[in-house]
């Protein structure tokens, strides 16, 4: 240990002395260069400094040292069984026996058989060009028919599970235009150009218009609705991506506004479930029916809570509080509730009373005053969810398309993205196979 730290106290004279070499002015740049650099990290730094980060963005721990709140490590847990894929029954048998010797050309039994039961995908296989004729009949009874087939598509040169897949890979599996392109030509032998990719997703989309309206019809009629926006480009200009999330629907829309216009829109002026949301001052100019997502405070008060010492109990007293939040289910009496729910609003009002001195604290507190009347209505209604986690996992797979494709070109475009995926979100929350539902439409 002495060895090394003479030897790095000697690198360090050794530095010291370089830069007494070097001339003022090089010096000055290099500090001006160095100073530069810091500001650069410090602003890096910053994004994971922000309450509203959410937890995928967070500080970046090494899930080798994560621990979590219960104090246990992560990962598989003693006693865990795993799980493995199902043995098939195989389909397909292959034959590799070579009774010759090759060096002696002498006829051999196998002294032992050898055997792997393996699942394997056919290769890349070229489009079907498929001509189908059918007949037109016109009865002597006045009765006039066709007997097309019903695989057959209304329009166009693409069969419908062409189009499925087309549309899946570009919104499903969220690839952008060459890479969709590339796909179709790696697996299937077929060229096509990006209009023509385009022009098949707007006729789906299209075909899906009846649904999409239909699921907009059972949205308004849900008794609960867990509501989210972000912002999304549509030639360079900022739009609005709505999330409309439902026990058993999902509901997205583009729109160019972020107030009250888009809830009366979507949901009409009368609609009388419940809203989870954010602190967005449109939800309570629609309704009073609200519930604030709790993990958002909880996560703001957890920032300031590494950063002040005064603001630890203000944390400990909120995580608390959702603690009751979360406990009350839908056996408790109404009049159990009652109780729970006016002991929480006084406990709250104390709260903002105690800590609206700290200036540093003054916007925190600002936050769960103005939403003082929505933080409790999971107490008096049990059947909905204290935070909107849902809206925002739901959303989650349109905002990483969001990414990829950087900005929408206008706002057709933006109208197939949000039918179709409205679509394939909707037919996944109720465990249905996206490529034959949506084959069954087309």
């Amino acid at each position: 240990m002495g060895r090394q730290k003479s030897k790095s106290c000697a690198y360090r004279v050794g530095l010291v002395d370089d830069y007494r070499k070097k001339p003022k002015d090089e010096l000055v740049e290099e500090v001006v260069d160095k100073v530069i650099e810091i500001d650069k990290l410090k602003k890096k730094l910053r994004r994971y400094e922000n309450p509203h980060t959410p937890p995928s963005k967070d500080e970046r721990k090494s899930r080798t040292n994560f621990v979590s709140k219960t104090g246990l490590a992560v990962g598989k847990k003693t006693g865990y069984k795993g799980a493995t894929r199902k043995r098939k029954e195989p389909t397909n048998f292959i034959n590799c026996f070579d009774d010759v010797c090759s060096q002696c050309d002498k006829h051999n039994k196998p002294t032992k058989v050898k055997s792997k039961i393996y699942e394997e995908i056919p290769d890349p296989q070229p489009v079907k060009i498929v001509k189908a004729e059918w007949g037109i009949y016109d009865c002597k009874c006045g009765h006039h028919w066709e007997s097309k087939p019903c695989e057959v598509p209304d329009e166009g040169m693409f069969g419908k599970n062409m189009l499925s897949q087309i549309t899946l890979l570009r919104f499903d599996d969220r690839l952008p235009l060459r890479k969709t392109i590339a796909a179709l030509e790696r697996q299937y032998q077929t060229t096509l150009t990006p209009k023509a990719v385009y022009d098949v997703t707007k006729r789906v989309a299209d075909k899906a218009t009846p649904q999409y309206e239909l699921i907009k019809r059972k949205i308004r009629r849900a008794t609960s609705l867990n509501i989210d926006e972000t912002k999304i480009k549509i030639q360079g200009k900022t739009h609005w991506l709505w999330i409309f999330l439902s026990r058993k629907n999902v509901f997205f829309v583009i729109h160019k506004k972020r107030n009250r216009t888009v809830l009366d829109e979507i949901l009409g002026y009368n609609y009388r479930g419940i809203i989870i949301c954010d602190g967005l001052s449109a939800y309570e100019e629609y309704t009073k029916y609200l519930q604030r997502c709790w993990a958002h405070i909880l996560r703001e008060t957890r920032e300031l809570a590494k950063k002040y010492d005064d603001a630890k109990p203000m944390h400990k007293w909120m995580a608390d509080l959702f603690i009751v939040v979360k406990s009350v289910s839908v056996k408790d009496t109404p009049v159990k509730r009652k109780k729970i729910h006016n002991k929480c609003m006084r406990e709250m009002k104390w709260l903002i009373e105690k800590f609206s001195s700290y200036n540093h604290l003054t916007k925190v507190i600002t936050t769960i005053k103005n939403g003082l009347n929505f933080w409790f209505t999971r107490i008096l209604h049990p059947q909905i969810e204290p935070t909107n986690n849902d809206g925002e996992r739901s959303l989650r797979e349109i905002v990483v398309m969001k990414k990829i494709i950087g900005t929408l070109r206008n706002q057709n475009g933006a109208d197939v993205m949000a039918k179709i995926m409205t679509l394939i979100s909707t037919w996944r929350l109720n465990g249905q196979s996206p490529f034959y539902s949506l084959r069954a439409i087309i």
